[in-house]
């Protein structure tokens, strides 16, 4: 379990925000208060718009709230820093670098030596079982190597937080499900402290400690859910659907929301139609 401290690890204070776009104002985030503790895993859920993935730029500094405060083990936050490492849901690898560069990239920047850059890419590629294809480049990989990959660049880094953009959304089911476990063990092995954006609730029930409900734009915190199951956990445990049912719910009330503001009530059979194909795609099975 997380460690229990004072101060949490992350802290967020009524924070918002609006975008402004050919003078339309979207306001994606409305007064967010959030304490994560040291070694947590975090979910977010939600519909989509609701401004779960700009929380997490947020978080990492690469935009700022209009209003609102975020606090990393006590500091004001007011940009990027290395105890903060996003990874994208587009990866962000560089096609022209070999794996264990591309894993070296982040020390290259931060002027490790190059003795001590190549070992930890060995150290972290092997704890994704990459090591085998350092050499390899990312158009041999196939999508979970490349997630793997992304994964041991950002734990290169040793940031203190990891932030992840619902990175197992492009991957198929059985991929998916390989890479849930060993993410489980990566967390385990690190004590690192994850926040993690999903669409897929029983996969935000099997990783989390914690599972945060946002409503509709603007988004806020609506509902949360605290899992105590033991670990390791996998995602056709019988157990995860009892647990997510009532967060399913929660999230097609909000869907629902969404779909009527996109579409209006003239499209209600559309409407309804992606309604279904929410539940299929939020429960992946409920």
């Amino acid at each position: 379990m997380y460690l229990k401290r004072e101060l949490p690890k992350l802290q967020l204070k009524n924070v918002s925000k609006t975008f402004h776009t050919k003078g339309v104002e979207l306001k994606v985030l409305e007064d967010i208060d959030l304490g994560v503790e040291e070694g947590e895993f975090l979910c977010l859920v939600g519909p989509s718009g609701c401004g779960k993935s700009t929380l997490l730029n947020i978080i990492a500094g690469l935009e700022e709230p209009d209003s609102g405060e975020i606090f990393s083990n006590g500091h004001k936050v007011t940009g990027p820093g290395t105890d903060r490492v996003l990874i994208f849901q587009e990866l962000a690898l560089f096609p022209w670098l070999t794996v264990i560069k591309n894993v070296e990239f982040g020390l290259k920047m931060l002027k490790v030596d190059r003795k001590t850059r190549e070992g930890l890419a060995l150290e972290y590629l092997k704890m994704v079982h990459l090591s085998k294809f350092k050499d390899a480049y990312v158009y041999q990989l196939s999508g979970g190597m490349k997630q793997r990959v992304a994964l041991a660049r950002a734990l290169a880094m040793d940031p203190e937080i990891l932030l992840m953009d619902e990175p197992f959304m492009a991957l198929d089911a059985q991929t998916g499900d390989l890479l849930r476990d060993e993410l489980q063990h990566i967390w385990k092995e690190t004590r690192k402290t994850i926040i993690f954006v999903t669409h897929n609730v029983r996969e935000a029930v099997c990783l989390g400690d914690r599972v945060l409900v946002f409503s509709a734009r603007p988004g806020r915190i609506k509902k949360e859910l605290r899992v105590e199951y033991p670990r390791p956990r996998h995602i056709e445990d019988p157990w995860l659907m009892e647990i997510a049912k009532p967060i399913l719910k929660e999230l097609k009330v909000e869907v629902e929301k969404f779909v009527r503001e996109e579409l209006g009530n003239e499209w209600i059979s559309s409407a309804n139609h992606l309604l279904r194909s929410s539940d299929r795609n939020l429960g992946d099975g409920i």
